[in-house]
């Protein structure tokens, strides 16, 4: 028994004693709900955080790719720019080549003897006029007062021998057709009176 009653004063607390360990345990709950509450929403601040987080990074992510995307393109745009820069300088070194090409080819044209023969014929004509109007010319001296009538005379029948050629070529181009026309027209008049007999 002596047990008992030793035991019993440890066990026996008091009412206020009570009453404030209830009050200790109750903020202490109060002091726990409070930090568990807070607990959650620092954990849901850091779930929004961690989620806009990985938005910015799926975001900086996509804006690198455009970026580089758009390097790239640049590139090849430049890439292209240059090498259309060049095509058009070849185009135009063939261009020029070609000019050239074409002033020769002119220019060989018109210094090459002709085939036809009237035009020979003409040329030699001219040639041996021009050197036979330079001899009579040189014939006469310097200080000669029939020298400027030579001249007018010289070039007054240059002009009339212009005029007559031009006068000539304007009635053959004229002519030939018309005696052409007539030709036909006889052959087929022979033609249907050989019929007839």
């Amino acid at each position: 028994m002596s047990e008992e009653t030793s035991s019993q004063p440890e066990d026996t607390v008091s009412r206020s004693e009570l009453t404030n360990l209830q009050e200790q345990l109750k903020a202490t709950r109060m002091e726990r709900d409070r930090q568990i509450f807070e607990k959650s929403e620092i954990v849901a601040k850091a779930n929004a955080y961690a989620k806009e987080r990985d938005d910015v990074r799926d975001s900086l992510a996509a804006m690198t790719a455009e970026r580089d995307r758009l390097a790239a393109e640049n590139a090849g745009a430049a890439t292209k720019a240059l090498e259309t820069s060049r095509q058009l300088d070849a185009a135009n070194r063939r261009a020029e080549e070609a000019a050239a090409e074409v002033a020769r080819l002119r220019h060989a044209i018109a210094t090459a003897p002709s085939s036809d023969p009237a035009v020979v014929l003409w040329s030699f004509v001219s040639e041996k006029t021009r050197d036979g109007v330079a001899w009579v010319r040189g014939k006469f001296p310097a200080d000669s007062p029939a020298l400027p009538w030579f001249d007018k005379t010289v070039s007054l029948v240059t002009q009339v021998g212009c005029m007559a050629v031009k006068a000539t070529d304007a009635f053959i181009r004229w002519a030939v057709p018309k005696a052409i026309e007539l030709f036909n027209k006889g052959k087929a008049e022979l033609e249907a009176r050989m019929e007839k007999k």
